[in-house]
């Protein structure tokens, strides 16, 4: 049932009676008295303090419109004149956000009473408000806290939680220029795996250093800087200025224990008053679930990786011992097949055919050489054991290198090999990588080629996109080319092999131990082919 009064002292309650004024002044509740179009008659004490406005400003203002937040004021009105018609009673217990005169928005629960005329219809309405924004702000913190651990256990991934932490801090203070920095002890180093910022746009990692940043991480202790505050820490020399200065700035540590791992930072480039102390205790509130929500994520994020990597080194050692029991059977066969003819019908041999078979023999073990070579290689590059030495390398002298390795390879074919390579390039790559690289590639276009056939070795310097001067190898053959299937398979780095034009047998790793040594050379592959109409492989390296 609608509460009304019809006391006579109330219905008479008008600024000129001041006993029931002063009685009004003295409770700490708000209590407002608004006439029936909405209009403020009276206010006391303790609601004009909270205003931050006197008492002769706000008389006889529409309330709706000065106090209430426009986004809530036509909803609450239309609620205001519904229960004035003596209709909804929706507005005799009603939480509205009042605006104060600061900008502070705060929630009150008010309780309304309707005071009545003679002819039963509302006359005024008299309001008593409970500040409960304190109460409504602890229980947003709580949902924050409880939702922040939640998205620590789910299954996204640290970037998606960085965002979350944002988004959620931003239901409780103004987050337009927000960044999260994570420090590691070990290396020195401050990243910053997420940053807004309207002004810096970008900020990339760095060494420990004497900004506001470290000066948290250092301390331990939160704190709220404004201008003056940091110019005089500045003039004291605890900290320089990075990056650009901010009206407010307020940073609080990310702590595990003891071990501060990193800070949370807002600040403001415009309002001075966008942060305060009751900013600052809300954010070191919120830094133990957020530092062990990140904390949580980052262990989860190396737990995948190392079982990434042993997934790989996995499939490395699985690859590998496909590769020894079926690839290298092929020239062990031919090995051990030639060699026990020899050994038990010798006598009865041509020498002809001795020294066909000793040919034979000879090639069987140079490929296996070359393939054991290649596995080596492989298995040390997959364990992490090929140390990477760059130096300064003359081309030329490389590539001159691997043609009188594999000289013999290309003289037996009869092929014509020609060389167009500048002797002034010089590249700053791995020595031992790049004789692979190159050795391997030379040997591929033999392998693959014709009798009679053609390779062509050229090298030219470049300018890359990034404008980085890059030396550019192409090995061109007239050989079989590779089919669309293949060539997918070489892309995604699969291993298999394929019998060379002679028969040549192969274990597959070279092109894989070629685009691996390439990538850590800081260099690129592109392989051109067609099929019956050969391949040219393209490589490019750094110059010095």
């Amino acid at each position: 049932m609608s509460e009304r009064l019809t006391f006579n002292a109330l219905n008479e309650f008008l600024p000129g009676n001041t006993r029931l004024q002063s009685v009004l002044d003295l409770p700490k509740v708000s209590i407002i008295v608004l006439d029936k179009s909405g209009k403020l008659i009276f206010s006391n004490k303790y609601m004009c303090e909270i205003l931050g406005i006197s008492r002769d400003e706000i008389t006889g203002i529409d309330w709706f419109e000065k106090f209430v937040p426009a986004k809530e004021a036509n909803k609450v009105k239309a609620k205001f004149f519904e229960y004035v018609k003596g209709g909804s009673t929706d507005f005799e217990n009603i939480e509205i956000p009042v605006i104060c005169k600061s900008g502070e928005e705060i929630v009150f629960q008010w309780n309304n009473v309707a005071i009545i005329e003679k002819n039963n219809a509302i006359n005024k309405i008299i309001c008593f408000g409970f500040n409960i924004s304190e109460y409504k702000k602890e229980e947003k913190i709580k949902d924050i806290i409880s939702d922040i651990l939640q998205a620590a256990n789910s299954e996204s991934n640290l970037n998606e939680l960085f965002k979350y932490i944002h988004a959620s801090i931003g239901k409780v203070m103004p987050v337009e220029n927000f960044y999260i920095a994570l420090y590691n002890r070990e290396s020195g180093m401050i990243t910053f795996p997420h940053f807004i910022d309207k002004i810096d746009r970008v900020a990339p990692p760095k060494r420990f250093g004497n900004g506001l940043t470290e000066y948290v991480l250092k301390n331990g202790i939160s704190i709220l800087i404004d201008e003056k505050k940091d110019e005089d820490l500045v003039r004291k020399g605890e900290v320089e200025l990075i990056g650009s200065p901010a009206r407010i700035w307020l940073g609080v540590p990310l702590k595990i224990k003891e071990n501060t791992i990193g800070v949370l930072v807002v600040q403001d480039y415009d309002d001075v008053n966008a942060y305060t102390e009751k900013d600052q205790k809300t954010l070191e509130l919120l830094a133990y679930p957020i530092s062990y929500a990140i904390e949580r994520k980052r262990v989860e994020n190396e737990k995948n990786k190392l079982i990434e990597k042993l997934s790989e080194l996995n499939a490395s050692k699985d690859k590998l011992i496909s590769i020894i029991s079926h690839d290298l059977r092929s020239p062990f066969n031919s090995l051990l097949g030639f060699s026990e003819i020899l050994t038990t019908e010798y006598d009865s041999l041509t020498h002809d055919e001795i020294l066909e078979y000793q040919k034979a023999i000879y090639e069987a073990s140079k490929n296996l050489y070359s393939m054991t070579t290649n596995l080596l290689h492989y298995s040390r590059f997959q364990m992490g054991r090929f140390e990477y030495n760059p130096v300064k390398i003359k081309l030329i002298k490389i590539i001159n290198g691997a043609l009188n390795i594999l000289k013999g390879n290309a003289l037996k074919k009869q092929l014509n090999l020609t060389v167009e390579v500048d002797k002034a390039i010089e590249v700053l790559a791995d020595e031992d990588m790049l004789n692979s690289i190159v050795q391997n590639v030379i040997s591929n276009a033999i392998k693959f080629t014709n009798r009679g056939g053609d390779i062509k070795i050229i090298a030219n310097v470049i300018t890359a996109t990034d404008n980085k001067q890059m030396a550019e190898v192409a090995v061109q053959d007239t050989g079989v080319g590779i089919n669309k299937d293949d060539l997918e398979k070489i892309n995604k780095d699969v291993i298999f092999s394929s019998p060379g034009t002679d028969r040549e047998y192969g274990t597959g790793l070279g092109l894989l131990l070629v685009k691996e040594y390439i990538e850590k050379n800081k260099g690129y592959v592109r392989i051109h082919s067609k099929l019956n109409y050969g391949t040219t492989f393209t490589f490019a390296l750094p110059v010095v």
